[in-house]
Protein backbone atom coordinates (compact mmCIF):
# COMPACT_ATOMS: atom_id res chain seq x y z
CA UNK A 1 0.00 0.00 0.00
CA UNK A 2 1.01 3.35 -0.67
CA UNK A 3 0.30 6.29 1.31
CA UNK A 4 -1.38 8.42 -1.98
CA UNK A 5 -4.36 5.42 -1.44
CA UNK A 6 -5.62 7.08 2.04
CA UNK A 7 -6.92 10.21 0.48
CA UNK A 8 -9.25 7.98 -2.03
CA UNK A 9 -10.75 4.99 0.17
CA UNK A 10 -13.23 4.91 3.05
CA UNK A 11 -14.21 2.67 5.61
CA UNK A 12 -16.46 -0.04 4.38
CA UNK A 13 -18.67 -0.48 7.34
CA UNK A 14 -19.31 3.26 8.40
CA UNK A 15 -17.78 5.06 4.90
CA UNK A 16 -15.64 7.18 7.78
CA UNK A 17 -12.03 8.33 6.65
CA UNK A 18 -9.50 6.03 7.58
CA UNK A 19 -6.02 6.74 9.17
CA UNK A 20 -2.52 4.58 9.14
CA UNK A 21 -2.43 3.78 12.81
CA UNK A 22 0.37 1.37 12.20
CA UNK A 23 3.02 0.55 9.37
CA UNK A 24 5.91 -1.56 8.03
CA UNK A 25 7.52 0.25 5.13
CA UNK A 26 10.07 -1.33 2.47
CA UNK A 27 11.17 1.49 -0.18
CA UNK A 28 8.29 4.03 0.32
CA UNK A 29 5.74 1.11 0.57
CA UNK A 30 3.41 -0.02 3.43
CA UNK A 31 3.65 -3.44 3.83
CA UNK A 32 2.17 -4.91 7.10
CA UNK A 33 0.00 -2.31 9.17
CA UNK A 34 -3.52 -1.18 10.55
CA UNK A 35 -5.92 1.27 8.93
CA UNK A 36 -8.31 2.78 11.79
CA UNK A 37 -11.69 4.42 11.28
CA UNK A 38 -13.34 7.11 13.92
CA UNK A 39 -15.65 4.57 14.78
CA UNK A 40 -12.79 2.11 15.39
CA UNK A 41 -13.10 -0.49 12.60
CA UNK A 42 -9.89 -1.83 11.96
CA UNK A 43 -8.01 -3.30 8.97
CA UNK A 44 -4.79 -5.05 8.04
CA UNK A 45 -2.40 -4.23 5.36
CA UNK A 46 -0.33 -7.54 4.82
CA UNK A 47 2.44 -8.22 2.52
CA UNK A 48 1.14 -4.73 0.43
CA UNK A 49 -2.34 -5.25 0.28
CA UNK A 50 -5.59 -3.79 2.03
CA UNK A 51 -7.74 -6.40 3.57
CA UNK A 52 -11.47 -5.41 3.99
CA UNK A 53 -11.84 -8.69 4.62
CA UNK A 54 -14.09 -9.72 1.98
CA UNK A 55 -15.21 -12.88 0.89
CA UNK A 56 -14.35 -15.12 -2.31
CA UNK A 57 -17.15 -17.28 -4.37
CA UNK A 58 -17.65 -20.59 -3.08
CA UNK A 59 -17.51 -22.22 -6.17
CA UNK A 60 -16.16 -19.78 -8.87
CA UNK A 61 -12.67 -17.79 -8.77
CA UNK A 62 -11.92 -19.55 -5.05
CA UNK A 63 -8.44 -18.51 -5.55
CA UNK A 64 -7.39 -19.09 -1.61
CA UNK A 65 -8.38 -22.54 -2.72
CA UNK A 66 -6.93 -23.26 -5.73
CA UNK A 67 -3.52 -21.62 -4.67
CA UNK A 68 -3.37 -24.73 -1.57
CA UNK A 69 -2.96 -27.17 -4.29
CA UNK A 70 -0.34 -25.04 -6.39
CA UNK A 71 1.92 -22.24 -6.49
CA UNK A 72 0.34 -19.52 -8.57
CA UNK A 73 2.92 -19.68 -11.64
CA UNK A 74 1.67 -23.27 -11.94
CA UNK A 75 -1.86 -22.42 -11.74
CA UNK A 76 -1.26 -20.01 -14.43
CA UNK A 77 0.77 -22.11 -17.03
CA UNK A 78 -2.10 -24.97 -16.58
CA UNK A 79 -4.65 -22.56 -17.14
CA UNK A 80 -3.07 -21.12 -20.38
CA UNK A 81 -2.52 -24.62 -21.77
CA UNK A 82 -6.08 -25.28 -22.05
CA UNK A 83 -6.99 -22.32 -23.26
CA UNK A 84 -8.04 -22.42 -26.81
CA UNK A 85 -6.26 -19.86 -29.32
CA UNK A 86 -8.68 -18.27 -29.93
CA UNK A 87 -9.49 -17.23 -26.53
CA UNK A 88 -6.14 -16.51 -26.56
CA UNK A 89 -6.17 -14.05 -29.45
CA UNK A 90 -9.50 -12.81 -27.86
CA UNK A 91 -8.24 -11.57 -24.80
CA UNK A 92 -5.09 -9.76 -26.35
CA UNK A 93 -7.42 -7.71 -28.49
CA UNK A 94 -9.50 -6.90 -25.35
CA UNK A 95 -6.08 -5.79 -23.68
CA UNK A 96 -5.33 -3.66 -26.30
CA UNK A 97 -8.89 -2.11 -27.11
CA UNK A 98 -8.81 -1.02 -23.13
CA UNK A 99 -5.07 0.02 -23.32
CA UNK A 100 -6.63 2.66 -26.22
CA UNK A 101 -9.32 3.66 -24.44
CA UNK A 102 -7.13 4.89 -21.40
CA UNK A 103 -4.90 6.48 -23.97
CA UNK A 104 -8.45 7.88 -25.58
CA UNK A 105 -9.85 9.51 -21.94
CA UNK A 106 -6.30 10.57 -20.79
CA UNK A 107 -6.80 8.72 -17.95
CA UNK A 108 -4.12 9.32 -14.95
CA UNK A 109 -5.81 7.76 -11.65
CA UNK A 110 -6.92 3.73 -12.90
CA UNK A 111 -9.33 1.39 -11.02
CA UNK A 112 -8.63 -2.41 -12.27
CA UNK A 113 -12.67 -4.30 -10.63
CA UNK A 114 -11.91 -7.52 -10.19
CA UNK A 115 -7.88 -7.88 -11.41
CA UNK A 116 -8.55 -11.68 -10.55
CA UNK A 117 -4.93 -13.64 -11.80
CA UNK A 118 -4.03 -9.99 -13.39
CA UNK A 119 -4.10 -11.02 -17.37
CA UNK A 120 -4.80 -7.21 -18.23
CA UNK A 121 -2.98 -5.98 -14.86
CA UNK A 122 0.48 -7.33 -16.56
CA UNK A 123 -0.38 -5.40 -20.04
CA UNK A 124 -1.01 -2.37 -17.57
CA UNK A 125 2.95 -2.50 -16.38
CA UNK A 126 4.25 -3.07 -18.91
CA UNK A 127 2.95 -0.39 -21.17
CA UNK A 128 2.52 2.20 -18.49
CA UNK A 129 4.97 1.94 -15.74
CA UNK A 130 4.47 4.65 -13.40
CA UNK A 131 2.53 7.01 -15.79
CA UNK A 132 -0.67 5.96 -14.41
CA UNK A 133 -1.89 5.40 -10.74
CA UNK A 134 -3.43 2.22 -10.94
CA UNK A 135 -5.53 0.90 -7.82
CA UNK A 136 -6.36 -3.24 -7.96
CA UNK A 137 -9.15 -4.40 -6.17
CA UNK A 138 -10.45 -8.45 -5.48
CA UNK A 139 -12.45 -10.27 -3.56
CA UNK A 140 -9.30 -12.34 -2.95
CA UNK A 141 -6.72 -11.09 -0.71
CA UNK A 142 -5.03 -14.15 -2.01
CA UNK A 143 -5.05 -13.83 -5.71
CA UNK A 144 -3.70 -9.80 -4.98
CA UNK A 145 -1.39 -10.91 -2.96
CA UNK A 146 0.55 -12.59 -5.93
CA UNK A 147 -0.78 -10.13 -8.29
CA UNK A 148 1.29 -7.67 -6.57
CA UNK A 149 4.66 -9.84 -6.64
CA UNK A 150 3.77 -10.62 -10.92
CA UNK A 151 4.01 -6.98 -10.89
CA UNK A 152 6.87 -6.31 -8.91
CA UNK A 153 8.89 -8.73 -10.96
CA UNK A 154 7.87 -6.75 -14.48
CA UNK A 155 8.40 -3.44 -12.81
CA UNK A 156 9.72 -2.80 -9.25
CA UNK A 157 9.48 0.92 -9.49
CA UNK A 158 5.86 0.84 -10.32
CA UNK A 159 3.38 2.21 -7.27
CA UNK A 160 -0.04 0.16 -7.51
CA UNK A 161 -2.47 0.14 -4.57
CA UNK A 162 -3.67 -3.65 -4.09
CA UNK A 163 -6.96 -3.90 -1.76
CA UNK A 164 -9.67 -6.54 -1.20
CA UNK A 165 -13.11 -5.67 -1.22
CA UNK A 166 -16.31 -6.09 -2.56
CA UNK A 167 -16.80 -4.54 -5.54
CA UNK A 168 -20.31 -3.97 -5.15
CA UNK A 169 -19.56 -1.67 -2.40
CA UNK A 170 -16.54 -0.25 -3.31
CA UNK A 171 -14.83 1.99 -0.32
CA UNK A 172 -14.37 5.18 -2.45
CA UNK A 173 -15.28 7.96 -2.65
CA UNK A 174 -17.27 9.70 -5.91
CA UNK A 175 -14.97 10.17 -8.39
CA UNK A 176 -12.02 9.62 -7.10
CA UNK A 177 -10.86 8.01 -10.40
CA UNK A 178 -10.23 9.07 -13.68
CA UNK A 179 -11.74 5.98 -15.19
CA UNK A 180 -12.84 2.36 -14.59
CA UNK A 181 -12.20 -0.73 -15.98
CA UNK A 182 -12.83 -4.43 -15.95
CA UNK A 183 -11.53 -7.37 -17.95
CA UNK A 184 -14.34 -9.70 -17.55
CA UNK A 185 -14.53 -9.43 -13.84
CA UNK A 186 -18.02 -7.88 -13.23
CA UNK A 187 -18.91 -10.27 -15.52
CA UNK A 188 -18.17 -12.78 -12.96
CA UNK A 189 -19.76 -11.15 -10.21
CA UNK A 190 -23.29 -13.20 -11.25
CA UNK A 191 -25.98 -11.40 -9.65
CA UNK A 192 -24.05 -8.45 -8.75
CA UNK A 193 -23.09 -7.41 -12.01
CA UNK A 194 -25.78 -4.28 -12.41
CA UNK A 195 -24.63 -3.11 -8.99
CA UNK A 196 -20.82 -3.81 -10.29
CA UNK A 197 -21.16 -1.46 -12.99
CA UNK A 198 -23.04 1.17 -11.14
CA UNK A 199 -20.53 1.13 -8.69
CA UNK A 200 -17.28 1.47 -11.34
CA UNK A 201 -19.44 4.69 -12.78
CA UNK A 202 -19.93 6.24 -9.59
CA UNK A 203 -16.43 6.58 -8.29
CA UNK A 204 -15.05 7.21 -11.62
CA UNK A 205 -15.10 10.93 -13.66
CA UNK A 206 -15.17 9.12 -17.04
CA UNK A 207 -16.89 5.75 -16.24
CA UNK A 208 -16.01 2.42 -16.83
CA UNK A 209 -14.57 0.64 -19.53
CA UNK A 210 -16.53 -3.02 -19.48
CA UNK A 211 -14.74 -6.07 -21.40
CA UNK A 212 -17.17 -8.95 -21.44
CA UNK A 213 -17.85 -12.44 -23.69
CA UNK A 214 -21.40 -12.45 -25.00
CA UNK A 215 -23.53 -15.23 -27.08
CA UNK A 216 -26.33 -15.08 -28.98
CA UNK A 217 -29.86 -14.51 -27.40
CA UNK A 218 -31.46 -17.35 -28.98
CA UNK A 219 -28.75 -19.73 -28.58
CA UNK A 220 -29.90 -23.37 -28.67
CA UNK A 221 -27.65 -24.74 -25.53
CA UNK A 222 -28.59 -22.04 -22.76
CA UNK A 223 -31.31 -24.13 -21.62
CA UNK A 224 -29.28 -27.29 -21.22
CA UNK A 225 -26.50 -25.76 -19.79
CA UNK A 226 -28.44 -23.68 -17.56
CA UNK A 227 -29.89 -26.70 -16.04
CA UNK A 228 -26.16 -28.30 -15.98
CA UNK A 229 -25.11 -25.37 -14.01
CA UNK A 230 -28.07 -25.60 -11.15
CA UNK A 231 -27.71 -29.60 -11.05
CA UNK A 232 -24.09 -28.72 -9.59
CA UNK A 233 -25.22 -26.15 -7.41
CA UNK A 234 -24.12 -23.02 -9.21
CA UNK A 235 -26.14 -19.54 -9.05
CA UNK A 236 -24.90 -18.78 -12.09
CA UNK A 237 -27.28 -18.34 -15.67
CA UNK A 238 -25.66 -18.93 -19.08
CA UNK A 239 -28.50 -16.08 -19.65
CA UNK A 240 -26.64 -13.48 -17.98
CA UNK A 241 -23.80 -13.20 -20.75
CA UNK A 242 -26.37 -12.93 -23.87
CA UNK A 243 -25.78 -9.95 -26.01
CA UNK A 244 -29.19 -8.50 -25.10
CA UNK A 245 -28.40 -8.82 -20.65
CA UNK A 246 -24.63 -7.47 -21.48
CA UNK A 247 -26.80 -4.01 -22.98
CA UNK A 248 -29.24 -4.27 -20.64
CA UNK A 249 -26.27 -4.16 -17.92
CA UNK A 250 -25.24 -1.12 -18.74
CA UNK A 251 -28.20 1.24 -18.57
CA UNK A 252 -28.23 2.64 -15.47
CA UNK A 253 -30.52 5.99 -16.42
CA UNK A 254 -30.57 8.33 -18.84
CA UNK A 255 -27.66 10.89 -17.84
CA UNK A 256 -25.55 7.85 -18.69
CA UNK A 257 -24.12 7.81 -22.66
CA UNK A 258 -23.81 3.74 -23.40
CA UNK A 259 -21.60 2.37 -26.74
CA UNK A 260 -20.73 -1.05 -26.81
CA UNK A 261 -19.01 -2.42 -29.57
CA UNK A 262 -17.82 -6.36 -30.50
CA UNK A 263 -14.30 -5.98 -30.90
CA UNK A 264 -13.75 -9.53 -31.52
CA UNK A 265 -15.81 -12.70 -32.96
CA UNK A 266 -15.59 -16.14 -33.16
CA UNK A 267 -16.05 -19.82 -32.71
CA UNK A 268 -15.95 -21.18 -29.23
CA UNK A 269 -13.84 -24.32 -29.06
CA UNK A 270 -13.40 -27.01 -26.52
CA UNK A 271 -12.29 -25.59 -23.14
CA UNK A 272 -11.64 -27.36 -19.97
CA UNK A 273 -11.78 -24.10 -18.12
CA UNK A 274 -14.94 -22.64 -18.97
CA UNK A 275 -18.82 -23.26 -20.65
CA UNK A 276 -18.48 -20.07 -22.32
CA UNK A 277 -17.94 -19.24 -25.08
CA UNK A 278 -19.49 -22.59 -26.20
CA UNK A 279 -17.78 -25.17 -27.82
CA UNK A 280 -18.72 -24.84 -31.86
CA UNK A 281 -20.72 -21.89 -30.89
CA UNK A 282 -20.42 -18.09 -31.72
CA UNK A 283 -19.26 -16.12 -29.21
CA UNK A 284 -18.12 -12.35 -29.16
CA UNK A 285 -16.21 -9.69 -26.63
CA UNK A 286 -18.04 -6.63 -25.97
CA UNK A 287 -16.86 -3.86 -24.76
CA UNK A 288 -18.82 -1.13 -23.14
CA UNK A 289 -18.07 2.46 -22.84
CA UNK A 290 -20.43 4.31 -19.83
CA UNK A 291 -20.05 7.64 -19.04
CA UNK A 292 -22.00 11.09 -18.29
CA UNK A 293 -20.87 13.13 -21.41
Amino acid sequence: MYKNILEMIVCPKCQGKLKLESEKQINGEVIDGMLACSNNHEWKIEEGVINFESKEQEKANNWSESYKEVDYDELDRKIKEKTPQIQLDAQEKAKKEIISLINKYQAKKVLDIATGRGILLIKLVKKFGNNIDLVCIDLSFDVLKYDRIKSMKINPDAKINYIACDASKLPFLRDMFDLSISFFGIQNMTDLTSKGVQEGVRVSKKGLINAGIVIKDDNSKIELLNKLLAEHGYDFKVDSVTESHFHQLHKIDESYKVKINNIFEGIGEENENDLIPIEGEWFAIAISETDMS
